[in-house]
């Protein structure tokens, strides 16, 4: 138990503190610790004594408020204080991105959209319906040369052009005549990543036809044009867009600030501007990798498809394996969270397939030198067009080839020497 302090005592400390500008000075004076001292007046004023007759000069006057507000720590306690100052920032570090990623997780299934009363879920309606056009991989700016790609496939920007406006104006001929039975409420298009070819690779640095910015000017200029297109024949078009792997504006593909680094989400967020004050168009972009949204209580996700988790093609199956591994994850991971998806938008593959209620986008850029290389096989530069009917679900579907087909070109045969035909 410590010794009561005689009055002797508490004026010698009183008397040293008045003497010196600081209380590690009048301690040291006093042969003690700063801390021992500063006690001494925190106990004294918390019981009433330096009231009493005892008044500390004004410099001291902070001590009998915060007694270790001036005492100057020593090299172990500055130590110490960086030490725990470090931890708790640290802590406090921790804690913001487990915040962070809580609000990310959240918002994969109640993202914030703005979505047209047509696509809600209606008074015991039965028979509307809405189109649903779904464009990806269009690699705006890519350049593919017929010679190196066997023959089968050209590409450039004049005929991202062509195959971009022959899609809308198929969509224009086709969905009225697949709701010729039920009310066409309006039309869906889906903007699901690889709008341009950017330039993640060296060889798309090189042999691109336009930078990442100029293919940006030109895939809004078409696709704004498509869109008004579409609401002067439709009279309401809601438009959500997802980012791809090669609309990246960095080197690798980034699971934080994804959309934000994206210039696919940045030609929609150009296209939101573009159609803020019409009516008829609605434009929602994702603030990740995916988006959701309900189409007549249908919910419907959008994915690019790089993210699936699923890898590339396997074996013969090529990317038919990985579209449905892929369709499967995403329906479970829903599942486990209570979210049920009807209808799966991926891309990515360059392949069209319709796995159950899936549908995997095909290419606008069609077959290249990359498909020559894996040995991949033929395919048409192709996109789905779907009708969702309010009953029904996904109802009609057809991938548009966007280019007239060719004839095919004879084998050629070597007749070896000496040989002769009867």
């Amino acid at each position: 138990m410590a010794t009561p302090l005689t009055d002797e005592e508490i004026q010698r400390r009183i008397t040293a503190v008045n003497a010196h500008p600081t209380i590690r000075a009048a301690a040291e004076s006093l042969g003690m610790g700063p801390s021992t001292l500063a006690h001494t007046i925190e106990m004294l004023r918390s019981t009433g004594r330096l009231a009493d007759g005892i008044v500390l000069p004004p410099q001291q006057e902070a001590v009998a408020k915060d007694p270790m507000s001036i005492v100057g720590p020593t090299s172990v306690e500055v130590r110490d204080a960086n030490f725990w100052r470090n931890k708790a920032k640290s802590a406090e570090d921790r804690a913001a991105e487990s915040e962070h990623i809580l609000r990310e997780m959240a918002g994969v299934f109640q993202r914030p959209l703005s979505l047209p009363e047509w696509t809600l879920p209606g008074n015991g309606e039965t028979g509307r319906a809405v189109g649903l056009i779904h464009l990806s991989d269009l690699h705006c700016g890519e350049v593919v040369r017929l010679e190196e790609a066997a023959g089968v496939n050209e590409y450039n920007p004049e005929i991202f052009r062509r195959r971009l406006r022959r899609m809308i104006d198929a969509s224009i001929r086709i969905l009225p005549r697949w709701s010729s039975d039920c009310d066409l409420k309006g039309v869906v298009v889906a903007l699901n990543g690889d709008l341009i070819s950017g330039d993640i690779h060296a060889e798309l640095r090189e042999t691109n036809a336009l930078t990442s910015h100029e293919q940006v000017a030109l895939a809004t200029d078409e696709l704004a044009a498509g869109i008004r297109k579409l609401a002067d024949q439709f009279d309401a078009v809601l438009v959500t867009v997802t980012p791809g792997n090669h609309g990246r504006s960095t080197e690798k593909t980034h699971a934080k600030r994804m959309a934000a680094l994206s210039y696919d989400v940045m030609i929609g967020n150009i296209l939101a501007r573009e159609f803020a004050s019409d009516g008829r168009v609605t434009i929602n972009t994702a603030s990740g990798a995916d988006i959701v949204f309900p189409l007549f209580g249908w919910s419907v996700l959008q994915t690019h498809g790089d993210s699936m988790g699923t890898g590339g093609g396997q074996g013969f199956a090529g990317p038919e394996l990985p579209i449905v591994r892929g369709g499967k994850k995403i329906k479970l991971s829903g599942f486990a969270t209570g979210e049920r998806y009807d209808i799966i938008l991926t891309a990515h593959f360059h392949t069209s397939s319709n796995p159950g209620t899936v549908l995997a986008n095909g290419s606008m850029v069609g077959y290249s030198e990359y498909s020559l290389r894996i040995r991949g096989l033929p395919e048409p530069p192709q996109q789905w067009l779907a009708l969702i009917h309010e009953k029904w679900g996904l109802r009609e579907r057809v991938p548009v080839v966007l280019e007239d087909p060719q004839a095919p070109r004879r084998p050629r045969i070597r007749v070896p020497a000496g040989m002769s035909a009867t």
